[in-house]
């Protein structure tokens, strides 16, 4: 049964049904669902569990008590979480997934030092702990120190080198700080895990696109592909390409070495993509379609 479905069922009886409720909240654990969305069933209907349908769960008590606690840190309601990481612990004392829990509470209530030293703690246990080192890295990010954070997160990748939302991660701390190289190194990691992610390739046109100088013609490759990858409803791709061609076509004016080729390909790609903004903007948007024309004619007059 599709979550949205369960979702209005279990909202329609009131949850009464317990089997209803309990499969709601599996789905909401394992189902690719919003996080607000998460949240907002593992505090209204997980808590709902507990109290009434408590001997319905059997062992999954413990599934739904870590589910409603994560929820309650994300809404900083430290009295249910509280509830939860104490029954939590009383059955699984010592736990290493426990231990993690309560430092996240001990994190959500500013007691920093006190989940630090137990993320250290179990690091030592097992130095490959990927789950207790990003979150040294988050208690970082907390404390407002990006500099330790980043040079953390960069020795968490020497092991993980895979994990895709680290270098999302450490790419917005560089970005954070107008470290638009280290930026960039960090989205070209993701395109080699990722090529065919016309969001990666976006966002590394931005950043070459504000770097400038010789990064224009990188950023406008970018922008291209990110639109050869997804042609339609691709806006932030389309804006950025006819930015970039605008800047490029700048530069070529300053620099006579550029061959004929070159300009003409650059005017080609500014005239496909202004053409394809303004179409996507009548379709769409038609209410911002005459500021959009007033960028366009003034790129389109310098190029």
């Amino acid at each position: 049964m599709e979550f949205q479905t369960l979702y209005a069922k279990v909202e329609a009886n009131q949850g009464r049904s317990s089997s209803q409720v309990i499969a709601l909240l599996r789905q909401a654990r394992t189902s690719r669902v919003a996080d607000s969305t998460q949240s907002e069933v593992a505090t209204k209907w997980g808590v709902h569990a507990l109290e009434v349908h408590r001997a319905a769960l059997g062992d999954e008590i413990w599934s739904v008590y870590e589910q409603v606690l994560l929820a309650a840190l994300g809404q900083n309601d430290q009295t249910l979480a509280d509830q939860c990481a104490d029954a939590l612990d009383a059955r699984f004392d010592g736990s290493a997934r426990v231990r993690r829990l309560l430092a996240m509470r001990d994190e959500a209530s500013g007691e920093y030092a006190d989940a630090e030293e137990v993320y250290g703690s179990m690091l030592e246990d097992n130095p490959a702990n990927a789950l207790a080192f990003k979150r040294r890295v988050a208690i970082l990010r907390a404390q407002g120190k990006l500099p330790a954070a980043a040079q953390l997160l960069n020795e968490y990748l020497l092991t993980f080198a895979t994990d895709e939302g680290a270098w999302q991660q450490l790419a917005s701390m560089h970005l954070a700080a107008a470290r638009y190289e280290a930026a960039a190194f960090c989205y070209e990691e993701l395109i080699l895990a990722q090529p065919a992610s016309h969001l990666y390739h976006c966002r590394l046109g931005e950043i070459y696109y504000t770097i400038g100088g010789k990064q224009l013609l990188p950023a406008r490759k970018h922008f291209a592909q990110s639109l050869e990858l997804k042609r339609t409803s691709n806006a932030r791709a389309l804006h950025g390409l006819c930015s970039c061609c605008f800047a490029v076509s700048v530069s070529n004016a300053k620099d006579r070495r550029q061959g004929a080729a070159e300009i003409e390909t650059n005017t080609a790609l500014h005239k496909w993509a202004m053409t394809a903004l303004r179409q996507l903007y009548t379709e769409q948007c038609p209410a911002l379609l005459p500021t959009v024309e007033g960028v366009l004619e003034t790129q389109t007059e310098a190029i």
